[in-house]
């Protein structure tokens, strides 16, 4: 299960090999300022809080619809914590593809996660001190665009799968 979904059907979703959204999602820049927090800080200190990874891996697989195992590589590569089995199972739980994954269609607002969990954005300003300033980007993407969009990806790959 490694290098494969739980869920073999979950093998067939067509994700998008788009090397210069993942760079930017590495790094921090994806103008969702929770995301590029938590990348931050992973990337700074190969640790990142269980909520933010989910948000972070969520914004990776859902709003860019890039694999899921190049962000577990990622974090494979990165975190201090890391444990193969809890990493995997992660990032297929949130992929869909686990065998008890949140469904498909459950794709989390970084915007919404961060005024839940970081109301007063002590969190966000600590990581991306640019924020608020033309040095930090604009969203790279658009929330309501990408949650239709990856929605619309699994339902029909996966009806595919099921007619096939």
């Amino acid at each position: 299960m490694e290098k494969h979904a739980c869920k073999p059907a979950y093998d067939n979703i067509p994700f998008r090999h788009d090397e210069e959204a993942f760079r930017r999602w590495c790094e921090g820049t994806t103008g969702y300022p929770i995301v590029d927090a938590g990348m931050r800080q992973l990337n700074a200190t190969g640790f990142m809080h269980n909520r933010v990874r989910m948000i972070a891996a969520s914004f990776l697989v859902k709003h860019l619809l890039i694999d899921w195992r190049w962000g577990e590589a990622y974090f494979g590569r990165k975190l201090l914590d890391y444990e193969l089995a809890s990493n995997n199972g992660s990032w297929q739980w949130i992929a869909g593809s686990g065998c008890d994954a949140a469904p498909y269609f459950r794709v989390f607002s970084p915007d919404a996660q961060a005024k839940k969990f970081d109301k007063s954005a002590e969190y966000i300003r600590r990581w991306v001190p640019e924020l608020g300033t033309d040095q930090y980007p604009k969203p790279m993407i658009d929330h309501e665009f990408a949650r239709d969009r990856v929605i619309r990806t699994y339902r029909e790959a996966l009806r595919r799968v099921q007619v096939g």
